[in-house]
């Protein structure tokens, strides 16, 4: 608040002998400074801008360019906003419905099935698994001996420890199982798997239908971290999260695991890897993990 000057003088003084007055009132205040301005406008601009696109996109059946303005506003919203998750979901389950499967023949149209959703497949674990001390675990998860596996079909390599040989039929979470390793304790996997079904716009796009897919159908799942990465010179992004095992006897294990997608072109390419949830990371199998999807490149 600006206080008004005021004159006091000792003795009255004729306004027209003088034409200097001297203030002995409270100085003015110092003026307010001005608020900082707010570091996340851009970005929340930016957020609320492609979410209206968005979601013009989506209320007129757009779906494709929907899911692009719509991931856009997601990485750069900084509000969590629960309108744009919730746009980005419905999205993501409308192209689901729309994804043609194996074995469907023909164009859609009256009488036709429509397309499940992905399907999510968790492995059990060993019902009675060796018993192995915690040295003997770090001394098995040491990559020692890696062997080169080369994809029958000319797509891809991939490196794994000698005493890991190739499991027959292999699995995986997602898509169609190519390649499965598995450590001589039956602990831990890594797999890998092509989604030929999908036509993938990005890494971060086929993994968020991987999210909520794995929200809904696996037990106990909860997501930790997903970020962008780099695996064989392309871009990827890696997730790790946790979820619930269950051994042959119907006993509950809590597991971690890892996915990493790639593309190459439109199709995904997913590299997993689980283990028990103590045992993920050094001086578990973590190490042995990040050289497998070191080694893995496209042919």
């Amino acid at each position: 608040m600006r206080i008004r000057p005021f004159l006091c003088t000792a003795g009255l003084v004729g306004l027209a002998l003088g034409a200097l007055s001297l203030a002995c009132g409270p100085q003015a205040a110092p003026a307010t400074p001005s608020p900082t301005a707010d570091p996340f406008a851009v970005v929340r601009a930016t957020a609320q801008a492609a979410y209206a696109a968005g979601r013009a996109d989506l209320d007129r059946g757009q779906l494709d360019q929907a899911l692009v303005e719509l991931d856009t506003a997601k990485t750069n919203d900084p509000d969590n906003r629960p309108d744009i998750q919730q746009a980005l979901n419905e999205t993501v389950q409308r192209l689901q419905a729309l994804t043609p499967t194996a074995g469907t023949t023909g164009a859609a149209g009256a009488g036709s099935t429509p397309a499940p959703q992905r399907t999510i497949v968790v492995a059990t674990v060993p019902a009675v698994a060796p018993a192995i001390s915690p040295v003997a675990v770090a001394s098995a998860s040491a990559v020692v001996g890696l062997v080169t596996w080369r994809d029958p079909q000319g797509r891809f390599t991939i490196d794994a420890p000698a005493t890991w040989p190739p499991v027959d039929p292999p699995q995986s979470l997602v898509g169609t199982p190519v390649v499965e390793f598995r450590d001589p304790s039956a602990r831990a996997e890594v797999d890998v798997a092509i989604d030929t079904s999908a036509h993938a716009v990005s890494p971060e796009l086929y993994a968020a239908s991987l999210e909520l897919a794995m929200q809904q159908q696996v037990p106990g799942y909860a997501s930790e971290q997903a970020v962008p990465d780099s695996l064989g010179g392309s871009p990827s992004l890696r997730r790790v999260f946790t979820f619930t095992q269950h051994d042959a006897a119907g006993h509950e294990a809590q597991a971690r695991g890892l996915q990493v997608v790639v593309l190459k072109g439109a199709t995904p390419y997913i590299i997993s890897a689980t283990a028990p949830a103590e045992q993920f990371t050094a001086p578990g199998f973590g190490a042995t993990f990040d050289q497998m999807l070191g080694s893995f490149h496209f042919s």
